[in-house]
């Protein structure tokens, strides 16, 4: 297992927030206003409340849609997400099989929403010391990702996350590349994600760190400190 510091916590929750649709990840029709509060109080660490909201979207869509709608998928991973915060982790994998199940009948299995939720399925057995089940999800999630050019922040997600699993098993070469393949990703984003950044840098010098190679572990510190000296962007 890889150390907690290497972990990329922040980009778990892969919620459909606007931002996310508007990048061409988004569902064929809009998410609701309630929905849209359900990932607002996500955000804001109120995570009762947010599952409380969620639980009538669920129905909401159900009704509206019919329940193997990609919507209800879409909810069903928020709820996920919202469960394993509140650390119920056995209703968070009932959950995102269940949005699995309807992404890949309603999107298709090369869908990124189905590589979405293979990472944060990955990402759950991982956390819990299933490295062997974690990794097949990472590498397929990969596989589907990678072939959508607006699957960019979720893409680079997948990568640090089987970065930091074959961090934990000793594979620093194949951590780094995947670390620098990461980076290249957040890199190339219209909107510039400076803790992603960050975070990906860091990991990347602890990685050079362990292989002995010095200059490329400053080289990625001292990039480190330039992107901590830049302001972010105005939200």
């Amino acid at each position: 297992m890889a150390p907690h510091w290497l972990r990329v916590l922040a980009l778990l929750a892969v919620l459909s927030a606007p931002a996310a649709q508007a990048s061409g990840l988004g569902l064929g029709s809009r998410s609701s206003k309630d929905h849209e509060q359900v990932v607002a109080l996500y955000r804001r660490g109120r995570h009762a409340a947010a599952l409380a909201l969620g639980q009538g979207v669920l129905e909401a869509y159900r009704r509206e849609h019919g329940p193997g709608h990609s919507l209800v998928g879409s909810i069903l991973s928020d709820l996920a997400m919202i469960r394993l915060a509140l650390k119920e982790e056995v209703q968070a994998e009932r959950l995102l099989q269940e949005a699995l199940a309807i992404y890949e009948r309603a999107d298709g299995p090369e869908h990124p929403h189905v590589g979405m939720v293979l990472n944060n399925l990955g990402w759950l057995w991982e956390s819990r010391g299933e490295t062997q089940r974690a990794e097949p999800l990472y590498r397929r999630a990969l596989a589907i990702l990678e072939k959508s050019p607006a699957a960019g922040a979720e893409t680079a997600a997948a990568l640090s996350n089987l970065a930091a699993l074959r961090f934990g098993r000793r594979d620093y070469a194949e951590a780094a590349s995947l670390y620098r393949r990461s980076l290249e990703i957040l890199r190339g984003q219209p909107k510039r994600d400076a803790e992603a950044l960050a975070q990906a840098l860091e990991n990347l010098a602890v990685v050079y760190a362990e292989m002995g190679d010095a200059r490329e572990a400053a080289l990625a510190r001292a990039q480190l400190a330039e992107v901590k000296k830049r302001p972010s962007p105005a939200r």
